[in-house]
């Protein structure tokens, strides 16, 4: 089971590539086919028909010998046109919910506005009526406090006694009785011009949790199998979707393929290429790095990766581990193929950190990737070389090995202790000026 195919270039420039499936002819499954055919037009050898020999999938479960007939190949798909398919039916998606919660929030508020404006005008017309029932409440309080004084005072009128009411013939009743509803109706009128000022100002924090109310509603609505139905049954959504279930199926098939052995190492290889923008090595490849060991199968390929986030699968041979740790150029120059060690302007070695940090100019992800480049130089060390692709990869990798050579060489020069007279140090200097030469 190969391992799942990782890349630390997540926004590396794309680079176009042309993936051709692999057909392989069989010529004995072609003789076997003709064979089979001549036997199933005359009756002989093979007995009855197969029943459902004309489906493939079944007769292939069937018959044994179906598989021989079916030639070796497959089809890679093309991810990048996959994304954009995926990527317009997520935007889709994401643009029915907004158009949806913006609809609903426009309908709240139209409503809160009319609920506003409705308050408005009753707090507007209340305070018109307000003045009016104040005048009429203290015009009859003074006429009762006028005849009974010691009945009113700052806590309100009281009612007359019963004498006061049978000698008065009953005036002190209705005096009492008119300012007590000129008070109480201009209370109730004070009453309600509160709670309307009170409603006017809870109305933005009630508006503001109908619309997230509302969203919630209608996000769990479309995680519905009916809300669902009902934006896949859109005309401009219903050809999207159906893409867009294809290439899930696609992906679901090859996963459990995967799972249960039968993907080729080869098309492993190529689906990484197309799936992830790589491209077999070629020249020139400047400031690259050995950014890890990609395992396809029984295939083996170093990923590269250069300044410009672009990364190339170079077949892998154990003798250029050394250079896991360095950064290089490899070139062609007058006809033949040049590698050295990447220096910087005034001499120095340029190192792997750097490349990061030229890469990611967020240095806090730059430190964390190059953290998890230590930690994955030893891993997939020894394996068994790769034969090259051609005489132009194996020139790239006989520079790279001769390249290797040197830096491993120099590095155990650099780990010997110190020899008497300062041999060793100058031994180490002209080891490691060499190696920055082009080889």
């Amino acid at each position: 089971m190969s391992r799942l195919f990782e890349s630390f270039g997540d926004d590396a420039d794309e680079a176009e590539l042309s993936i051709v499936p692999l057909q392989e002819a069989d010529v004995f499954g072609d003789a076997l086919a003709a064979d089979l055919g001549e036997s199933l037009l005359d009756g002989s050898g093979l007995g009855e028909p197969l029943a459902g020999i004309d489906d493939p999938e079944i007769a292939e479960e069937r018959d044994p010998r179906a598989s021989i007939l079916l030639p070796h190949q497959y089809e890679i798909p093309d991810f990048d046109k996959d994304e954009r398919e995926v990527t317009a039916y997520d935007d889709a998606l994401k643009r029915h919910i907004r158009q949806a919660i913006s609809s609903a929030e426009t309908a709240i508020e139209a409503s809160f506005k009319a609920k506003r404006e409705q308050l408005v005008r009753e707090i507007k017309a209340s305070r018109l009526f307000e003045e009016e029932r104040r005048a009429s409440a203290m015009h009859t309080t003074r006429q009762y406090a006028n005849s009974f004084p010691h009945h009113v005072d700052k806590r309100g009128i009281k009612p007359p006694g019963f004498w006061e009411n049978v000698f008065s013939f009953g005036r002190a009743g209705r005096l009492y009785r008119a300012a007590s509803i000129a008070t109480e109706a201009l209370e109730e009128l004070r009453t309600g011009m509160r709670k309307r000022e009170e409603q006017l100002g809870q109305l933005d924090g009630q508006m503001n949790r109908a619309i997230v109310l509302k969203e919630e509603s209608i996000k769990k609505a479309m995680e519905t199998p009916a809300g669902m139905a009902e934006f896949h049954s859109r005309p401009e959504i219903a050809g999207l979707f159906k893409r867009v279930e294809r290439i899930k199926k696609e992906r679901a098939d090859y996963a459990k393929r995967l799972e249960r052995g039968e993907v080729t190492s080869e098309e492993q290889r190529d689906r990484a290429i197309s799936e992830h923008r790589l491209a077999y090595a070629t020249l020139p490849l400047m400031c690259a790095i050995i950014a890890k060991v990609a395992r396809f199968g029984e295939l083996s390929y170093f990923q590269l990766r250069t300044l410009d986030k672009k990364e190339y699968l170079l077949s892998y041979d154990p003798r250029l581990d050394p250079l896991r740790n360095s950064v290089f150029d490899v070139y062609a120059i007058a006809n033949t193929v040049a590698a050295k060690l990447k220096r910087n302007d005034n001499g120095t070695a340029f190192r792997v950190a750097d490349h990061f940090k030229v890469c990611w100019r967020n240095q806090e992800k730059a430190e964390e990737l190059y953290g998890q480049h230590r930690a994955a130089l030893r891993e997939d060390r020894g394996l068994p070389a790769m034969p090259p692709r051609d005489e132009a990869e194996a020139e790239i990798i006989e520079r790279l090995a001769t390249l290797a050579t040197m830096v491993e060489g120099s590095q155990a020069h650099d780990q010997r202790p110190p020899a008497a007279g300062g041999a060793t140090a100058t031994t180490t200097t002209s080891t490691a000026t060499n190696s920055g030469r082009s080889l």
